[in-house]
């Protein structure tokens, strides 16, 4: 007799502080996407001391593709929307007190972040 499985998922609350996001996006700009980003440019002024600063405080950033002249627009708006897809699709990073600690995100989870955020779903790697 075949059991009929059932999937279950839950919605999660996660809240992201500015420092986890600009934690974040340091990795994944310091070597999480640099294997299909080559250049990540600050839209306008710069809002803090570096790029990886931009995001968490409303700005934007172009991310250039890697083999070709293509760009994305990274918006705070679209990351917010990276990380509930992450989570949606079953990530690996642990939630307590509605809260990650950042110390859990390595290169591959913030590539995987940045490019829901970016395309909706997984494109390189």
């Amino acid at each position: 007799m075949n059991e009929k499985k059932y999937t279950v998922r839950p919605q999660i609350d996660v809240n992201l502080s500015q420092q986890d996001i600009d934690d974040i996006m340091a990795v994944a700009l310091d070597g999480g996407i640099c294997y299909w980003c080559r250049k990540a440019e600050v839209v306008g002024e710069c809002l803090g001391e570096y790029a990886s600063d931009q995001i968490s405080r409303g700005g934007a950033l172009i991310l250039h593709d890697a083999e070709s002249a293509q760009t994305w627009e990274l918006t705070l708006e679209k990351f917010l929307k990276g990380v509930k897809l992450y989570f949606e699709q079953g990530c690996h990073v642990n939630v307590e007190d509605n809260a990650i600690d950042t110390c859990d995100i390595d290169a591959n989870d913030a590539d995987c972040i940045i490019q829901f955020a970016v395309f909706g779903e997984v494109v390189f790697g």
